[in-house]
């Protein structure tokens, strides 16, 4: 990853633009930056449902290509049970992680 000025903005991170080079005439005040308000971060059940709706997504594009890129129909039916595999498995670890994350948040 790039080491680049900015901030994390509802789970994105927004890049400062980076400043101009300006004459110095007089100090002027700064703008203050507009920030989200924090009822707009998402919860921990969206965040988790987006990402277990991007795994599903990568597997089924897996998949795709697959049966597009790939020899017999045999081939295609082991490709498949595998990605499918994976993906069902690599769920299990993000609901397992989730779940242990929120069971050590309710012990504080």
């Amino acid at each position: 990853m790039s080491e680049t000025e900015g901030r994390f903005v509802r789970g994105r991170w927004i890049v400062d633009p980076t400043p101009a080079p300006e004459e110095k005439t007089a100090p002027e005040k700064e703008p203050i930056p507009e920030e989200e308000p924090a009822s707009a971060a998402p919860t921990i059940e969206e965040r988790v449902h987006e990402t277990s709706e991007l795994v599903r997504r990568a597997v089924s594009d897996v998949v795709n290509t697959g049966q597009h890129l790939l020899g017999t129909p045999e081939g295609h039916e082991h490709i498949q049970q595998a990605a499918r595999k994976a993906g069902e498995e690599l769920e299990r670890a993000i609901n397992s992680w989730t779940e242990s994350a929120r069971r050590a948040l309710q012990k504080r």
